[in-house]
């Protein structure tokens, strides 16, 4: 599906934008016809010289970062997104793990990725986006012959390895918000999943413009821009999430794909500069969809507000982000995480302790080198399980009420979901951010929260809050944060 895609934009649609990119005060395109040629050429370098080999990718979201996974993926290699947040030392222990030929980089991160290169022995270490680079593909391309391309072929056998398994394509690591990171292994079939159901729930056609914004590293991030690419959509480059209302100006964005705190952000600036985002961008958004993390209620109301239809979905690093996304043309059901995917042979239910289990072509193959991990979350039935606690309404809903990992049980041996408190303390003025935990022996509620106005005041309506819930859901302490919590890069507080 995504290399029929592809070939089809660049048959049909040659010149037509598939990036827009920033140089001054414009917005330069890179078209069908120069990205697939560019995809061409890696794909050939790859197949003459390690052919089916693992590559690590680090780098801020860029042009290059995308040819050279997208190269990966249609030349039957391995592609291996690096978080640009961590240290040398990191990155090394994950080539290593992995068993990464290269570490492919930008310039921005060249120092980093060079430190890592001396800790594994045989590690290539190259970059992309830099002059040498290009004098270097330059003339490969002057080389190359027509016969050699990949976009002759009709269609890529990637579906299954030497050994008749699925084919892992992608190595991407949990973002490791409760636990330790693992690479889970997905497949081509697995991205193509994902883009089916959601390409089928939201509106999208070639000519419009949307943005490259949420990091590569994350499955999200990689899921949105294969799909918003797949349906011909040009998107804005936009390496630097905190220049978000910029983007949207410079770039006459449609819609988007955001995480909670970047909604946010978008919320407040189209708020200073005008009452509704058509006032403010000078055009309307048409929907953005919010991934990653649980929407507050008051994010949803304040996008409302301002004019914009907001909706959700959810998924993990293992469905590559497939389980459930709202479709612009139904009821939102605020509150929900979307409708359960439609996608051919994807199954959902809820296992009788309430917890969300999903099957199909988008879960994992497992986890990279760790198959006891694997058997913790894949039954012998191929359930992936979730580890969230939930359930799915009569109208194919998802209602998530916590995770599994963070049920705090009291000393009565009553169980309490922290999420469903969190949510409550943020549609309290002056709560800005909230984590609930039990604390001590007992496990007594205890609210950490990082707030806007005093603490008196706070302390106040976390009180007033405190009457309306039964006794023993009430918040027997309340810490004062006086800096926001750290977050994931995929914009998710570290609990």
């Amino acid at each position: 599906m995504l290399f029929e895609a592809f070939k089809k934009m660049r048959e049909e649609r040659p010149f037509s934008a598939a990036f827009l990119v920033t140089s001054g005060d414009l917005a330069l395109p890179i078209t069908w016809k120069q990205f697939t040629d560019d995809i061409d050429i890696v794909v050939h370098l790859i197949r003459t010289y390690a052919p089916g080999a693992k590559f690590g990718l680090l780098g801020e979201n860029s042009y290059e970062w995308m040819v050279a996974h997208a190269a990966c993926l249609f030349s039957g290699a391995v592609a291996i997104p690096v978080d640009i947040n961590l240290t040398a030392v990191e990155i090394a222990e994950r080539m290593r793990f992995t068993g990464a030929v290269a570490l492919i980089h930008s310039s921005l991160h060249e120092d980093k990725a060079h430190e890592a290169g001396k800790m594994v022995p045989g590690l290539v270490v190259a970059g992309f986006g830099t002059i040498k680079t290009e004098r270097f593909l330059d003339k490969l391309r002057g080389a190359f012959g027509l016969k050699d391309s990949v976009w002759q072929q009709d269609h890529l056998e990637l579906d299954e390895d030497s050994t008749g398994e699925p084919q892992t394509s992608m190595i991407v690591f949990t973002s490791g918000t409760t636990s330790t990171p693992r690479g889970a292994e997905l497949t081509v079939k697995a991205l193509e999943t994902f883009c089916e159901w959601a390409g089928a729930c939201l509106p999208m056609k070639p000519g419009d413009r949307s943005l490259m914004l949420l990091p590569l590293h994350h499955i999200f991030g990689v899921c949105v821009t294969y799909l918003m690419l797949s349906k011909g959509v040009a998107l804005g480059v936009c390496p630097d999430f905190r220049r978000i209302y910029d983007a949207f100006e410079r770039f006459r964005v449609n819609y988007a794909f955001l995480v909670p705190a970047l909604a946010e952000i978008l919320g407040q600036k189209i708020q200073q500069k005008g009452k509704s985002a058509e006032a403010a961008l000078g055009q309307p958004i048409d929907w953005i969809l919010i991934g990653g993390a649980a929407l507050p209620r008051r994010t949803y109301e304040h996008l409302t507000a301002l004019g914009v239809k907001t909706v959700t979905g959810y998924g993990l690093t293992e469905t590559c982000a497939a389980y459930s996304i709202t479709p612009i043309d139904r009821d939102p059901h605020v509150g929900a995480q979307g409708h359960v995917s439609e996608a051919r042979d994807v199954e959902t239910k809820v296992s009788p302790e309430g917890e969300l289990l999903i099957k199909g072509p988008c879960v994992m193959k497992g986890y990279y080198k760790q198959p006891e991990k694997t058997a913790q979350v894949i039954d012998v039935d191929g359930w992936y399980h979730t580890g969230d606690i939930g359930s799915i309404d009569a109208d194919g809903y998802v209602w998530i009420t916590g995770r599994k990992s963070r049920t705090i049980i009291l000393s009565s041996g009553k169980k309490i979901a922290p999420e469903e408190l969190e949510e409550k303390l943020l549609t309290l003025p002056g709560v800005r951010e909230a984590v609930v935990s039990g604390e001590g022996e007992t496990r007594d509620i205890k609210a950490e929260v990082y707030p806007s106005m005093s603490e008196e005041f706070v302390h106040k309506a976390i009180g007033e809050l405190n009457l309306t819930l039964p006794v023993y859901k009430r918040i027997k302490t309340v810490v004062i944060r006086k800096e926001p919590f750290p977050r994931t890069t995929s914009g998710k507080i570290k609990v």
